[in-house]
């Protein structure tokens, strides 16, 4: 497996989780309600969530630099 295929699994994997986390966000989002209450929890979620989405743009910038 090479360089490149292993950016395109990572970011397809990335995508899923995002696009699952943007839906639920769109349709009835909570903050609280989708921590359990925690306002810890909703923040750390908050902040994985912008993670994997900076993760994912770099993996496609460095993908783009690969591919031309």
């Amino acid at each position: 497996m090479d360089i490149i295929e292993v950016l395109r699994n990572k970011i397809d994997v990335l995508q899923e989780y995002i696009d699952d986390i943007d839906k639920d966000i769109e349709e009835d989002y909570n903050p609280e309600e989708w921590a359990g209450g925690n306002f810890d929890d909703c923040y750390d979620m908050g902040l994985s969530h912008g993670m994997k989405r900076g993760r994912m743009m770099a993996y496609r910038e460095i993908l783009d630099l690969l591919e031309s």
